[in-house]
């Protein structure tokens, strides 16, 4: 019997939407504890975009697994909506995040023999949502992400780029409190990638939603609410020379062939670039991040 999706209850902005308590999580390697997460504590608030950095190895991933539900903490716990995911079954996890976590990966897993429109429906078919209200929702959701004259294309005929909004379209199918993106821009190049994090950015303001974003990009911190740094399995939020590193905006002010089409995405979504030239050139207000469809 097919399911009529209603509006879900929405967690307040500002509110914490995933909290770290002490958290954990250790594996067992060669006779020894080896700690890819060590007493991390957090907490994700409601309509925010979120920064997760570090360098690989750091522990952004067994991290993003834990908030997500995918893993549970070896110590500590944590709260996903309120609920205390050392308490729930495995049935019960898989419920939560069928209907209130979206996953974006580095590789987009996007399956090859679908449209980018079957491709965002798959979910709202495993809610069981009615064939109307599927078309309905799917339909909008590649409109949002500028898709709409490309949704029967498949994955091997759409460019990174548009397999990477395939993926944001996908994650929102079945309205997601949360959404988490693990290295989404690392295959991009630098203006698809400021593209994809300025639309992550309207995402958030629009939808509500609250995105955790991994990344080795120090771009993201431009855009994002709140920066969160992983090293050697504990947080911090105060960022290392090392991770500051040339961004995204600090190419735009460079000698090359994408330093012009930067600063004009830039621009698109309200930022500065980081040069003196550029101090002052902000969008109007009222002017859209990004091209609409």
């Amino acid at each position: 019997m097919a399911t009529v999706m209603t509006e879900k209850p929405k967690t307040a902005p500002g509110a914490a939407i995933a909290v770290c308590e002490g958290v954990s999580r250790v594996y067992r390697v060669g006779g020894e504890d080896v700690y890819a997460v060590r007493e991390v504590s957090c907490e994700i608030r409601a309509g925010q975009l979120v920064a997760l950095r570090g360098r690989s190895g750091s522990g952004k991933t067994t991290l993003l697994n834990i908030l997500s539900g995918l893993d549970r903490p070896t110590h500590g716990r944590t709260l996903i909506r309120g609920e205390d995911t050392r308490k729930l079954s495995d049935r019960q996890l898989t419920e939560l995040r069928r209907h209130d976590i979206g996953f974006i990966f580095q590789a987009f897993a996007l399956l090859p023999v679908l449209s980018a429109y079957e491709n965002v429906e798959l979910p709202l078919r495993i809610a069981g949502v009615g064939a109307r209200q599927r078309q309905r929702r799917a339909t909008e959701l590649l409109e949002l992400v500028g898709l709409a004259k490309r949704m029967h294309h498949r994955p091997f005929e759409l460019s990174g780029g548009e397999q990477s909004r395939v993926a944001i379209a996908r994650a929102l199918a079945n309205e997601p409190a949360l959404i988490v993106a693990d290295e989404p821009t690392g295959a991009l190049d630098s203006v698809t990638g400021l593209e994809i994090m300025s639309l992550f950015k309207r995402v958030v303001e629009e939808r509500g939603v609250t995105i955790i974003m991994a990344t080795h990009d120090p771009t993201i911190s431009d855009l994002a609410n709140e920066t969160l740094i992983m090293s050697d399995g504990r947080m911090s939020h105060d960022i290392p020379d090392e991770l500051k590193g040339v961004g995204i905006l600090d190419a735009a002010s460079m000698p090359g062939t994408l330093h012009g089409e930067i600063g004009m995405v830039a621009r698109r979504a309200g930022l500065k670039v980081h040069d003196e030239a550029a101090t002052d050139r902000t969008v109007p207000e009222g002017t859209s991040a990004l091209p609409r469809p």
